[in-house]
């Protein structure tokens, strides 16, 4: 049975799931660079072929609906190595969303063997992407995302549907340094059509993702039929 839906939540789904179910390509730009070494147990993709990241939607447990054949891969470019790599970015430990009454833990996520995100699967933490920008990068898109809901119940990042433009995120990082961010977009998007050159540019502004599942759940694919993404750029300090 699936867990009751917080009050002023819109359906979610018909049946159990856990966030994240179709697989979105990861590394708009292709591997990480030489310098992005996975840690011990990631794999990153192989260069010329494209990684698969496990979105918004999914089974019983935080299992992704990859693991019951309902993933659908979106490929990416492919992007060379650098000669000289640049060090990684300090990693996001937070975000915080004070109007939504937000307030999780961010672990690195790298990918696992079949090249598809490995986020944790307690709604109630999220995985920024070790291999794409972070907040202190000077371009390119730092994104964070988690399991829309668990065998617990829906996790904080159900609420992100809710936020107006102009609500402010606070990202901390592994130094202590907080990060803020305004809403400029909130949208939910059918997963086949995510504008993946958009939401993980590594250049441009630079700018925040936050991701999670929307839409319906459609009970034969064990996967929602959208991603909820909220695009916040850097503000003043926190």
């Amino acid at each position: 049975m699936r867990p009751a839906r917080p009050a002023g939540l819109a359906p979610l789904s018909a049946g159990i799931a856990v966030g994240l179910a179709a697989s979105l390509a990861l590394l708009v730009g292709g591997p990480p660079p030489a310098a992005d070494v996975p840690a011990a147990g990631d794999r990153a993709p192989a260069a010329g072929a494209p990684a698969r990241w496990s979105s918004p939607g999914g089974e019983p447990g935080g299992t992704d609906g990859a693991t019951s054949g309902a993933a659908a891969s979106l490929p990416v470019p492919v992007r060379p190595a650098r000669d000289r790599p640049a060090p990684a970015p300090p990693a996001p430990v937070r975000v915080a969303v004070a109007s939504a009454g937000l307030d999780v833990p961010v672990v690195p996520a790298g990918v696992d063997a079949r090249g598809a995100l490995a986020l944790p699967d307690d709604a109630r933490t999220a995985g920024w992407y070790r291999y794409g920008p972070g907040p202190t990068s000077p371009a390119g898109a730092t994104v964070i995302a988690a399991h829309v809901d668990d065998d617990a119940g829906p996790g904080p990042f159900a609420r992100l549907r809710d936020l107006a433009a102009g609500a402010r995120v606070v990202v901390t990082d592994a130094g202590g340094a907080r990060h803020a961010y305004t809403v400029t977009a909130v949208e939910s998007v059918p997963k086949p059509d995510v504008p993946l050159g958009a939401v993980f540019d590594r250049a441009g502004e630079p700018r925040l993702l936050l991701v999670t599942c929307g839409g319906t759940w459609d009970r034969d694919r064990r996967s929602y039929s959208d991603n909820v993404l909220v695009t916040a750029r850097r503000a003043g300090a926190p």
